[in-house]
């Protein structure tokens, strides 16, 4: 059961589109657009988790629709730079618009931003620094680092923390690319349902991606069954986990 916090109940509730089968989603951004043609950490984490929600949500066989605030006139550098830094991080790009639209299910927005008729209201913890030092590694390794955190508690980006996402990243793709060469076995494990579980639960990333990591060192399971497990929930987590198979 795919659950968001709902924001008049105070706590997890079941998602119920207003519209039956289509999900309506509001990710907001700045007020105004930045000086230089550079999406923030904040922008790019709360474009994050509205990239998870669809992700989970279609895995519930729901249609996705998707806005993010246009910041006043959204000039044409800051909309190609905030793409492009979508597009690095594997985030679904979003519509850009001005205002929420009614009906909306889901808004991502801190204290003070927009969040229109939501029913779930999604905010963010803060980041810092507001500059990480990504310089050298993967750039899925930002999402990586934020998906060990919970999304509303505040993230640290260190230049030691994305080196770790990083270097676990890596460590994924060569393991997956070595259970590709055994035998396909079926994924179902009591691992792939407490992963699930833990993303219907109001996107508990730090606790999908500690079992994920159980599920790797597990050295009853098969190989093949590993490779399944992976390539499946990688439609979820989106880290392009099977990138160096075959190669």
């Amino acid at each position: 059961m795919f659950q968001l916090y709902d924001a008049a109940a105070g706590e997890p509730r079941p998602v119920k589109p207003a519209r039956p089968g289509v999900l309506r989603i509001w990710v907001a951004g700045p007020a105004m657009a930045p000086s230089a043609p550079v999406a923030s950490p904040d922008e790019l984490r709360a474009g994050l988790a509205g990239d998870l929600v669809r992700r989970v949500a279609e895995r519930h066989g729901l249609r996705v629709s998707a806005w993010y605030q246009a910041p006043g006139e959204a000039r044409t550098g800051y909309a190609a730079a905030l793409y492009a830094a979508w597009d690095a991080l594997n985030i679904h790009p979003l519509e850009l618009a001005a205002g929420p639209p009614d009906p909306l299910d889901v808004a991502i927005a801190r204290d003070g931003q927009p969040a229109g008729t939501a029913t779930y209201r999604m905010a963010p913890g803060e980041v810092a620094p507001q500059a990480p030092d990504g310089a050298g590694l993967d750039p899925l390794a930002m999402r990586v680092a934020f998906l060990w955190h919970y999304y509303r508690e505040p993230a640290a980006l260190s230049r030691d923390e994305l080196e770790a996402a990083d270097e676990t990243l890596r460590r994924w793709r060569q393991q997956v690319a070595g259970w590709a060469r055994s035998p396909s076995k079926p994924m179902g494990s009591q691992y792939t349902s407490d992963i699930l579980g833990a993303l219907d639960d109001d996107l508990d990333t730090p606790g999908a991606l500690r079992t994920l990591d159980a599920l790797a060192a597990d050295t009853e399971l098969p190989p093949g069954v590993k490779f399944e497990a992976f390539a499946y929930l990688d439609q979820l987590l989106g880290l392009d986990l099977a990138r160096e198979v075959g190669r």
